[in-house]
Order: structure tokens, then C-alpha cells, then sequence
């Protein structure tokens, strides 16, 4: 599980840091320690759990899948389970959250993990190569969106899903500033403006701030 690409190794914004997502301005570029974002892990499985979420879009075991912003591979490792006969591509700017994914990956036996030190608008992954792209607390974050989604939309394959946990504008104790937040309808026509449809937009019965979007790249946008 060596890395495919060291092209990028500086930090990315701390996209998974608290339990339910990150405290810091907007832009603000910073290492964060895996060890401690693994241990805040705990706190996100009441209202994020992994699994199924991800059987909703991964729905082959040979399947592939790009995690960007993988942080410490709170969805990374659950995908790597589920695609027993597939392969998922831990991505991430920062590489000790790299090191640190595959090394987890490593010692649970996952062979079919690799780690992918890049950023998102700059992925050294072939075209149509991927049938998902997985964004978790990541989106929102980054100024370059439209780099974001064209690279999606290049590295996935026509019907491929594009699915993002994302942070609605409701008042919480933590999480990111509300300015750079964005509603569902917000992010919505964001993605329906780059060629992506709209298969379901829903919220988590458990922490109402946080929502889930499934999209998919029609064939026609590929």
C-alpha cells in the first residue's frame, strides 16, 4: 500500500477535527495529529455511522472508490471492508493523515487500500477510473470547488456517484463557521451547475446540522 503520488505534502484544512467536523477560519492551513482525530472518532458514529452510509452507493464488492480528505479513515477503512473484490484510494494533502489511514489499513489485514498524497483539485488518478467519490466535512472547506468537481467528474465513470457529507447552516457547538457553510439547496445547484444530478439529499436523524448528498454523473457528462 504504497503511495501512488507524493505530489503534494502540505497541509490541508482539518477537515474531520472535532466530533462532528472542524473549528478553525476558513483558509486556515495547519497539520492535525491522526492519532488525536482517530480518538475523536467515537462521537461521530451516533450520527454518521459509516457502513451504511457507504452500502447506499457501494453496491459491488469490485467496486473503486476515491475517499478526498480521507483524514484517519473513518470512511476509508469501512469501504475497504465492503469492496473485498474493489479498491479504495485514501486521498489526502497532508501525508502523515495518508501514512497514518494505510498503516491502520495495514494492520487490520486491508490490502486494498492506497494511499494518495495530493490535493483534491490535482489527482494523479487516470480518467473514468473511479466509480465513486466520497467528500466527507471537506467541501465546504475549499476554495477552489469548481477545481473540486471537475476533477470528479474526470476521474469518475459515466453513472458514477459523487456523495458528500456536508454541513447545513444550523446552529451548533461546533463545526465550521456559518459563513462558509452551505444549505442543501446551496451546494444542490453547486453541483447541478457542474453536471451532476441530484439522487437524494437527506439529513441525519441524530444531528440535524449534518446532511448527506448523492449525486451522479450522467453519462452524457463523462
Amino acid at each position: 500500500m504504497d503511495h501512488l503520488s507524493r505530489m503534494d505534502a502540505q497541509n490541508h484544512e482539518d477537515n474531520q477535527a472535532m466530533p462532528v467536523g472542524h473549528a478553525h477560519p476558513h483558509g486556515a492551513k495547519h497539520a492535525f495529529n491522526p492519532e488525536r482525530l482517530l480518538a475523536m472518532e467515537e462521537g461521530r458514529i451516533t450520527f454518521m455511522p459509516p457502513e451504511p452510509i457507504l452500502a447506499k452507493f457501494l453496491t459491488s464488492s469490485g467496486m473503486t472508490m476515491a475517499d478526498i480528505g480521507c483524514g484517519a479513515g473513518y470512511f476509508t477503512l469501512p469501504a475497504a471492508k465492503l469492496l473485498t473484490h474493489g479498491r479504495v484510494y485514501a486521498i489526502d494533502r497532508q501525508e502523515n493523515m495518508v501514512d497514518f489511514t494505510t498503516e491502520r489499513a495495514n494492520e487490520a489485514g486491508l490490502t486494498n487500500v492506497l494511499g494518495v498524497v495530493a490535493p483534491a483539485t490535482d489527482l494523479p488518478l487516470a480518467d473514468k477510473s473511479v466509480d465513486a467519490v466520497l467528500m466527507s466535512m471537506v467541501f465546504h472547506d475549499i476554495p477552489e470547488q469548481s477545481g473540486i468537481l471537475s476533477e470528479a467528474r474526470r476521474v469518475l465513470v459515466p453513472g458514477g456517484t459523487l456523495y458528500l457529507v456536508e454541513w447545513d447552516k444550523t446552529g451548533t457547538r461546533s463545526g465550521p463557521p456559518m459563513e462558509i457553510r452551505l444549505r442543501p439547496e446551496e451546494l444542490q445547484g453547486i453541483l447541478e451547475s457542474a453536471g451532476f444530478v441530484i439522487r437524494e439529499i437527506t439529513h441525519s436523524d441524530v444531528e440535524r446540522a449534518i446532511y448527506f448528498v448523492d449525486a451522479e454523473l450522467p453519462a452524457m457528462q463523462a
